[in-house]
């Protein structure tokens, strides 16, 4: 599946900024991509040799307002639903041994403390 080129940037009725990366809880490295797609947009972020324990790249998506955001793992058939509009601006996508979970929140990773 490809991005599609028509992605409604700025959708949101803030038109923010929106970004989404995957933290590998798993004891193994990661395998395929993580996908995000929402009213015929599509979002692919490789995740392909994530490290257990480590963060991927951040990677912009478009939400749009009053539209359902899906998120799934390519190794796994289940989607995962978080709709992600104007307070949350970052998409925290966790896969563990559980599988996928998504946590939408409005604070900088940079301003995390470990």
């Amino acid at each position: 599946m490809k991005r599609k080129e028509k992605a409604r940037k700025g959708a949101t009725k803030s038109g923010g900024k929106h970004e989404f990366f995957v933290v590998n809880l798993t004891k193994e490295k990661l395998k395929g991509h993580v996908l995000w797609k929402s009213s015929g947009d599509e979002i692919k972020l490789d995740v392909n040799g994530l490290e257990p324990g480590k963060g991927s790249l951040r990677k912009q998506f478009y939400p749009s307002y009053g539209n359902r955001n899906y998120w799934r793992w390519s190794e796994r058939d289940r989607e995962y639903q978080l709709n992600c509009y104007d307070g949350y601006t970052y998409a925290i996508v966790t896969i563990s041994d559980y599988g996928i979970r998504v946590l939408a929140t409005d604070t900088s990773p940079d301003t995390w403390k470990w």
